[in-house]
């Protein structure tokens, strides 16, 4: 055999000998990444806010409960390490929700099975003894950790802790001291709102102590600075927050504020907001937000056992309904934000000064949402 051979062969057998030493230390490879895939665990946060008791599709706006609970059913489904979440002002602003004072509105979200829900100032709308009578009829927990009844106490639990997958997940929540401006003064009797700034460091404290690997803020606060608070404003003196999801201020948010990612679905069911972290073991490795839209909602089916208590609870109002007008000659119609007495008249062709009068209201200038008009059928 010349040398030029001898050394052809030299050189096959290396190459040979390297393969066989990466096919003996190939499976210990795999098994290593397959081991690291499977310590990989993913968490769905899927969130509302200022639903506004918009419980039916409407053309321009949300798409509503049905179809929102059918694309919950589904996120559910291909991941069961899911948590459904509102920021507050659900039970308020549709005639669905005024005609039973927010209990239809919390049916609903008991059968869409929501696992918390913040206060918002709007839950103030029906007074506080109607507030606290809400709370008792959910079947999850409504939070806020910045008020203080007339005793010195919070009626609500500050935060929870879910454990999902072996993830100890802390959700705390705080709202808007403007609330004591927002609603009819009798609203929030003996109630004091807090410092929501102050609130969160405290509340974040706590969660770090109880050892959670996610930390998650609910703030009625909204992003812009029309308040004296927002929840920019937490996640950029508070350290340790993960997640703040936001309501308040109707906005779609999607943006990362030192380490916390901020968002916030809109209003009216018009989005569904949606969080993927991702964990591995007990650490996350990703955050990413996105919105399922009313657009993308018009696809799909209504949730048959959502639409069939929608149906029931209209039916029952329609019955509500003829029952007071055949039993008094008035109607009534509830506040909203941003109403005034003459407005109100000119929808019913009546002057705001007989509107005054026939409610006895002193100061036409001072109506608060929430607030009850009556007006007399002619």
């Amino acid at each position: 055999m010349s040398f030029k051979n001898k050394k052809i062969l030299k050189l096959i057998l290396c190459a040979v000998f390297t393969v066989c030493i990466f096919l003996f230390f190939l499976e210990d490879i795999i098994l290593a990444q397959a081991n690291q895939i499977k310590g990989i665990k993913k968490i769905t946060i899927l969130h509302t806010n200022d639903m506004h008791g918009r419980v039916l599709e409407e053309k321009d706006s949300g798409m509503g409960f049905s179809k929102m609970n059918t694309k919950i059913k589904e996120i559910r489904k291909k991941n069961p390490n899911t948590i459904l979440l509102d920021v507050g002002d659900a039970i308020q602003g549709s005639e669905i929700a005024t005609n039973s004072k927010g209990e239809s509105i919390i049916k609903l979200m008991n059968a869409m099975k929501y696992d918390g829900m913040a206060v918002g100032n709007h839950e103030f709308d029906y007074g506080y003894k109607r507030l606290l009578e809400i709370r008792d009829m959910a079947n999850f927990p409504l939070m806020t950790g910045n008020i203080l009844n007339e005793n010195g106490k919070n009626d609500f639990k500050p935060y929870i802790i879910k454990e999902v997958d072996g993830i100890k997940v802390g959700i705390f929540s705080v709202l808007t001291p403007d609330t004591q401006y927002a609603t009819s003064p009798k609203n929030i009797k003996g109630i004091s709102f807090l410092n929501p700034l102050i609130a969160s460091n405290e509340l974040v404290k706590e969660l770090k102590e109880k050892d959670v690997d996610l930390i998650i803020g609910l703030t009625h606060l909204g992003a812009s600075k029309k308040g004296k608070y927002s929840s920019i404003d937490i996640a950029k003196n508070i350290e340790g927050i993960d997640i703040i999801v936001d309501g308040h201020s109707h906005k779609e948010m999607n943006m990362k504020v030192e380490d916390t990612l901020i968002v916030q679905s809109g209003k009216y069911t018009e989005n569904l907001g949606i969080i993927d972290i991702k964990f591995l073991g007990n650490k996350i490795i990703s955050k990413k937000a996105s919105l399922f839209t009313k657009k993308e909602g018009d696809k799909l089916k209504e949730d048959r056992e959502i639409k069939a208590l929608i149906n029931e609870i209209i039916e029952e109002n329609k019955s509500k309904t003829k029952e007071t007008i055949g039993k008094s000659k008035k109607k009534t119609y509830i506040v909203k934000s941003g109403d005034v007495l003459f407005r109100i008249g000119k929808k019913y062709g009546i002057g705001w000064m007989e509107l005054a009068e026939f409610n006895k209201i002193k100061n036409p200038n001072k109506i608060y949402p929430g607030d009850i008009i009556n007006i007399p059928i002619k």
